[in-house]
């Protein structure tokens, strides 16, 4: 089985194995000593995932980042964590910063450093070492029976956890990591290296030259292709694939039936609506559902998807030797803690020093969990998002997840807008055929008052984020000028892919169906 494959190109374990050597010699003859931390732009997705294993041979760390940053946004990353490389084309080059100090031991020098999302915050850079990485993609192979002979398509960004910890795993269990390619990308001439079994060498000087020869891997920056995953599951025999509930939305409208050979569709990031987890299973799509955050090194609970009555989300058991603090079936929720050997060994600043950001040992996230009485985890939502409207807390992720059952919504999400009279309110926005009319009328029949929005936008498309999460941020500005069109009037809004008003109503908060 092939190590890497990228389109029809594909490279054994021996070719990967003897390529990452190269690299890890190149990297030492530059001058990177253990311990010292590289920043390289996840521009070039082959590239770097033969890096990152390059790096840990050198014992070195990689700090991936979005293409696109400016030179002072990466020298401001760089300062932050005293890294004392960046990779350019052709290269390492020093970045003028410094570790404050002195040398790590090999068990605290991070093996990886990945920013978190900021969904709870400011985005932190993460540490985790090569042991807490190799304790994680063993604990998530089990689990969800990844071995060799399979093949993991890898389509989430390599910036963020849930894209690089694929490379971890297929690594760890010998299965091929694929990335998705340029479907127009000719095969393999037949005089390349070991073209008799469709294997070549791999070269990380020739990367480049691949890349820009029409065979190369698609652009992670460019969105998610819907188009080109369906293409590649239909082509080539992947057994895994990981995505975000949004992305899996769209693969349904260009893919409505899953491949034979797919046995796992791993589902993170966000909650999974029900009403889109019941549309792909009963279409066939093996749906599992996760949980895990940067901080863990991707999830530390999974299984696959139950329907069931109760609020928030069941996620599945916890992993081996995590272990889970939290409220049980009976009690209200409270914000999780959390412990195990993928545990981060902490937050990164300019000294690197492993600690920070953990109390004992243990992690308290800004997640609202209990366990139920089976022992899975179930997920109610963060505590820093719910909101005040009228004196009473509301979750919008809760009206969200109540909007995605309605006709003719295919996705959805809630934000909250500041309001002069309520102190807050909600916006409900989506993509599909439903009107906004239509959509507040099943709102008014079916939610109590303090959870409808007031203030409906229907989009071509909801706005993403390179992770493939809906981009919340836009989608508040876009909510909140909807609103600021009739600064005086606090009755619902809705409003037109186009950004009109489509229709207003003389709807009040203080009649009789309301807070």
């Amino acid at each position: 089985m092939p190590a890497l494959a990228v389109g029809d190109r594909r490279w054994s374990v021996d070719a990967a194995a003897a390529a990452v050597r190269r690299t890890a010699l190149q990297l030492s003859a530059q001058g990177l000593a253990p311990g010292d931390v590289v920043l390289r732009a996840a521009d070039d997705p082959l590239h770097l995932v033969l890096l990152q294993h390059a790096l840990v041979e050198v014992g070195a760390g990689l700090l991936p980042h979005p293409p696109g940053l400016t030179a002072a946004e990466r020298h401001a990353l760089c300062a932050a964590v005293g890294a004392e490389w960046r990779w350019r084309r052709g290269g390492l080059a020093r970045t003028g910063c410094r570790r404050e100090a002195g040398p790590l031991a090999d068990r605290t020098a991070p093996a990886l450093l990945i920013r978190t999302s900021g969904s709870g915050g400011m985005p932190k850079v993460v540490m985790l070492t090569a042991p807490q990485l190799a304790a994680s993609a063993a604990r998530v192979n089990a689990a969800l029976d990844l071995g060799a002979g399979d093949e993991w398509l890898c389509v989430l960004p390599l910036h963020h956890i849930g894209g690089l910890a694929i490379g971890w795993r297929c690594a760890a269990a010998g299965a091929t990591l694929r990335l998705l390619g340029n479907a127009a990308a000719p095969a393999l001439p037949v005089d390349d290296a070991h073209a008799g079994d469709g294997q070549a060498a791999l070269d990380p000087s020739d990367i480049s030259a691949d890349l820009s020869d029409g065979g190369g891997v698609a652009a992670v920056q460019g969105g998610f292709q819907a188009e080109a995953v369906a293409a590649a599951l239909a082509r080539h025999p992947v057994t895994h694939l990981s995505l975000v509930p949004t992305m899996l939305a769209r693969l349904l409208e260009v893919m409505p039936a899953p491949p034979p050979r797919l046995r796992v569709l791993l589902l993170g990031g966000q909650a999974l609506h029900p009403a889109l987890a019941r549309r792909a299973l009963r279409a066939g799509w093996p749906l599992h559902v996760s949980y895990g955050m940067s901080e863990t090194g991707s999830m530390v609970a999974v299984g696959p998807w139950r329907d069931g009555a109760g609020p928030g989300a069941r996620v599945g058991p916890p992993l081996p030797d995590v272990m889970l603090d939290c409220a049980g079936p009976a009690e209200p929720p409270r914000p999780l803690r959390l412990h195990g050997p993928m545990l981060m060994a902490g937050y990164a600043d300019a000294a690197r020093r492993p600690g920070r950001g953990l109390a004992d040992g243990w992690l308290t996230t800004g997640d609202l969990c209990r366990l139920d009485a089976d022992g899975a985890l179930r997920v109610l939502g963060r505590a820093d998002e719910l909101v005040v409207i009228g004196g009473e807390q509301v979750s919008p992720s809760a009206v969200e997840a109540k909007l995605a059952a309605a006709p003719g919504v295919r996705e959805v999400a809630v934000v909250a807008v500041a309001h002069p009279h309520w102190g807050a309110t909600l916006a409900a926005c989506w993509s599909g055929p439903a009107a906004p009319a239509v959509l507040d009328a099943w709102c008014r029949d079916r939610l109590p008052s303090r959870q409808r929005p007031r203030i409906f936008r229907r989009l071509d498309a909801l706005p993403l984020l390179a992770s493939g999460k809906p981009d919340r941020a836009a989608l508040t500005r876009l909510a909140a000028a909807s609103d600021a069109a009739t600064p005086n009037r606090p009755g619902t809004q809705c409003v037109d892919a186009k950004g009109k008003d489509a229709h207003e109503y003389g709807d009040k908060y203080g009649d009789g169906n309301h807070i």
